[in-house]
């Protein structure tokens, strides 16, 4: 597998969007990054809402959409916690503040993506950056049956 394949881009930077660090190395039974990444990234994936990034208070929108829906999928526990990547493509739990702007991390123009995982490591919402959109992507590892939405081909696959 490629670095690429397995998500290349840089790891989000939980300052940088407002998020607590609240434990580093984040480990157990947990999907892997690459798994995630696969997750998000895949020809059939099935997108719960696009942004256009050219719209008026776009990232806002963006970000908005995706904490309504990573609550909605229980991906943030009752504390406001939730694993994204770190440094080395394991798992970092991190906390809301009230200055959490997930789009923050992301890199404009790199096709870049933040997946937050649920801490059980069951569940995932990511916020992805695709050509002149903004993606709100959400998984349950134990589904067999994607959710209804539009399917979007990634042109990272």
């Amino acid at each position: 597998m490629t670095d690429e394949q397995s998500g290349g881009a840089p790891a989000p930077q939980p300052a940088k969007a407002g998020l607590e660090v609240v434990a580093q190395g984040v480990a157990g039974e947990l999907p892997s990054y690459a798994r995630a990444f696969k997750a998000v990234v895949n020809v059939e994936v099935v997108l719960r809402a696009t942004v256009a990034r050219s719209a008026p208070g776009a990232s806002a929108e963006a970000d908005r959409l995706w904490l309504e829906y990573a609550r909605t999928a229980a991906v943030i526990d009752g504390e406001g916690c939730f694993l994204v990547r770190g440094a080395d493509r394991d798992w970092v739990r991190v906390r809301l503040t009230p200055h959490t702007a997930l789009s923050a991390a992301l890199v404009p123009g790199a096709a870049s993506l933040v997946i937050a995982m649920s801490p059980d490591g069951r569940r995932l919402c990511a916020l992805t950056e695709e050509d002149d959109h903004y993606w709100i992507v959400v998984h349950r590892f134990d589904d067999k049956t994607p959710p209804s939405g539009p399917r979007m081909r990634s042109r990272r696959t």
